[in-house]
């Protein structure tokens, strides 16, 4: 063989099948370009990953524990399970608990380009039990005056999409979370409108948004789908 040929690619094997991967791939990323679907509600791939929402866990043979698929980098030789009875279960359990905690799941389409990730992924799951209920995180910022974005904070996740492509994609840093558990929250500096904010009306966080908590106020107007407490105060 000469000494210039390539080396062959290192593989994992990959619910049975063997796939080939470059070094630094996260098994996420194997997974996706070779047609094995994993969930997931907090990766954009334009974005650095973040591992929050956990529901990309995989199995991983010699791990004790499930994985999160879209932090962990691939190993040759590897042997992954993307959807063990272990991994569906706890795929279903982790959306009935953010279930618990929003208003609504099924928004209008017209809220933006990702806002029906959750619905679709509830929808599949039958995740819809109603066996978790008490307190809950998020509070709608429905008093921002602005003209091209709803807070309907009610039905945030916590995923944190918005402030990353704010940050990482924009450079404009207009949000970011604040506080932690059922205290958790997007805001922007001092708490205040996006008028006020560094924010500019790019829409990117809209389009981003798994569950439409951020949503486009214009687009809706159009269908008359706003919360109702904003519609009380509408003139």
């Amino acid at each position: 063989m000469s000494e210039n040929a390539a080396s062959p690619l290192p593989t994992v094997d990959l619910d049975g099948e063997e796939v080939s991967f470059t070094e630094g791939d996260t098994l996420y990323e194997i997974a996706s370009r070779s047609g094995h679907e994993i969930p997931t509600l907090c990766y954009d791939p334009r974005l650095k990953v973040f591992g929050s929402c956990r529901l990309c866990v995989v199995e991983v043979e010699g791990i004790r524990n499930p994985v999160a698929s879209c932090t962990t980098q691939a190993t040759a030789g590897m042997v992954v399970r993307t959807k063990t009875e272990t991994v569906e279960a706890l795929r279903k359990i982790l959306l009935e608990m953010v279930v618990s905690e929003n208003r609504e799941v099924a928004v209008h389409p017209l809220r933006g380009y990702a806002s029906q990730e959750l619905h679709h992924l509830v929808e599949k799951y039958q995740a819809r039990t109603g066996r978790f209920s008490g307190e809950q995180s998020g509070a709608s910022f429905l008093e921002d005056d602005n003209p091209f974005i709803l807070r309907d904070y009610d039905l945030c996740i916590s995923c944190n999409r918005c402030v990353r492509v704010c940050a990482e994609r924009e450079g404009d840093y207009a949000i970011s979370i604040m506080n932690r558990g059922f205290h958790t929250g997007i805001t922007t500096e001092f708490n205040g409108t996006l008028r006020d904010s560094a924010c500019t009306f790019c829409g990117q966080c809209v389009q981003t948004c798994p569950t439409g908590a951020l949503a486009d106020r214009k687009a809706l107007a159009v269908v008359e789908e706003i919360p109702s407490r904003e519609k009380e105060s509408a003139p």
